[in-house]
């Protein structure tokens, strides 16, 4: 089963379970307003009381000194919400299928692989694709398949990804940019593959030394990212020397990757940044700005970035 597959059902089965048990519980006669008010309501209190129950064991485990106050914790939340309906509901279920933008054979024009994280699809980019920042770019998006597969089995993938890439391009190297699991994907690629094709790697609120919530996952990908997991101590011991091509970005308002440290690799060079939560982080400018800097595209591209990184702030 696809990423896409599997979003659809969800996007299709939760609401028809709101409108079913609005049918079923409330009192006859039961009028349609109130199924479609079930219905609509349904994803957005999954949504919202999940991530409630996550940031409030994230702050439980690792708090913030001095703690967050409550109304921005609150904005957060509801920022957090908000991308995940949008990701979740619409983008990646039902408009994944958006073409690759354009690409160049220009070897001198940096070239980007963006790599989405766990149950996440390149949809998640979109935003940032669309936002212009990136023109100046060759740039190619690539999914995690199987949805809950081994990470080091991600390799495979991100190898034919960057070796297509190249070949495009005519890139004698690439920049990989991993959100969450898709920064462990990259690891697992570098690992099996060296790093003689590859220029640098950006990951967002990527968990390398694992999460928490990694021990209350099912799926394989999830256990891998558990605290301690055999597969985080592997990744430890065996690419610290390729840290310094690193630039690792956190939040630390993570509701997700506990601790919040989690992110960051020592060598690497490493970003913090405030009053974003984990998916949120993905669309925000200033992680954009990171990752434009960090292709090291020339001057004056990243200036051109950065002012329209600005404009939309």
């Amino acid at each position: 089963m696809t990423i896409v597959t599997l979003q659809r059902l969800w996007s299709v089965a939760v609401p028809l379970l709101g409108a079913a048990l609005a049918w079923s519980l409330l009192p006859e006669p039961v009028a349609p307003w109130q199924v479609a008010a079930a219905a609509a309501l349904a994803p957005v209190l999954v949504v919202t009381s999940l991530l409630a129950v996550e940031f409030t064991v994230a702050a439980a485990v690792d708090p913030r000194a001095p703690r967050q106050p409550l109304p921005r914790v609150l904005r957060m939340w509801w920022q957090e919400a908000s991308v995940s309906l949008r990701l979740f509901l619409w983008r990646q279920p039902w408009r994944s299928g958006f073409p690759e933008p354009p690409l160049a054979r220009d070897p001198q024009r940096p070239a980007l692989l963006l790599i989405a994280g766990f149950m996440c699809n390149r949809a998640a980019w979109k935003p940032l694709l669309e936002a212009g920042l990136l023109r100046g770019f060759n740039v190619a998006t690539v999914n995690l398949e199987p949805i809950f597969g081994d990470i080091d089995a991600y390799a495979e993938v991100v190898q034919r990804a960057v070796e297509r890439l190249r070949q495009q391009t005519a890139a004698a190297r690439v920049v990989l940019v991993g959100h969450s699991m898709g920064g462990l994907a990259a690891r697992a690629y570098l690992r099996r593959f060296g790093d003689a094709q590859v220029a640098r790697v950006v990951t967002l609120a990527s968990p390398h030394h694992g999460t928490i919530f990694g021990r209350l996952g099912h799926s394989r990908n999830a256990r891998q990212m558990a605290r301690g997991s055999p597969f985080i101590e592997h990744l430890r011991r065996d690419d610290h020397g390729r840290w310094s091509r690193f630039t690792t970005v956190a939040t630390r308002d993570d509701n997700l990757v506990v601790p919040r440290s989690s992110p960051l690799l020592p060598g690497a060079k490493q970003v913090e940044l405030d009053d974003v939560g984990h998916l949120a982080l993905i669309e925000d400018p200033r992680a954009w700005q990171v990752i434009v800097e960090a292709a090291g595209a020339g001057a004056p591209m990243v200036e051109a970035a950065q002012r329209s990184i600005a404009s939309a702030t």
